[in-house]
């Protein structure tokens, strides 16, 4: 299989072959042979070359963050704007609903009260996952019907945070 990504905004061409049971990744002139192990959904843990390694991902609209080793990449598919295109900011459908952790993390601070009225692109909570700070934002106007998570808290990826009517 051959795929094109934005890494960190430079297209990358990578094919990627599964071979007795192993993954062989060829990017450019180089290719990496690698055993892979999803550990959770966000959690990979790959062996190559007699090196461990363990991955995180989170999904953030149209884009992936890859950290690993203390360093964070950016993924996109090429072709697209960057923006959060048919789901909110909050990676809600249309914004509304049920606003989920993007990785596993911990509560910083919560904006909203159950009741508030928010505005489109407002910061609702930031978590921090990683050791980097995460906005959590609106992705349209709405009341908060819930707050699932108080500051000091920590969340497994996709566990509700807030709910917007």
């Amino acid at each position: 299989m051959e795929f094109e990504y934005l890494v960190d905004g430079a297209l990358r061409k990578i094919a990627i072959e599964k071979r007795d049971g192993m993954y062989i990744v060829h990017d450019g002139d180089a290719a990496i042979e690698a055993e892979i192990r999803a550990v959770s959904d966000h959690e990979l843990f790959i062996l190559s070359r007699g090196r461990g390694h363990r991955i995180f991902l989170a999904r953030e609209g149209d884009r992936t963050l890859i950290q690993s080793g203390g360093r964070m990449v950016e993924l996109r598919e090429p072709g697209r704007d960057g923006g959060a295109s048919a789901k909110g900011e909050d990676g809600a459908p249309d914004g509304g609903g049920v606003i989920k952790a993007p990785m596993p993390g911990k509560v910083i601070k919560v904006f909203v009260a159950e009741g508030e009225r928010i505005r489109k692109s407002q910061t609702l909570l930031i978590v921090e996952a990683m050791k980097m700070e995460n906005e959590i934002k609106a992705g349209r106007e709405g009341i908060v019907k819930k707050v699932h998570v108080a500051a000091g808290e920590l969340v497994d990826a996709a566990r509700p945070l807030i709910e917007i009517e």
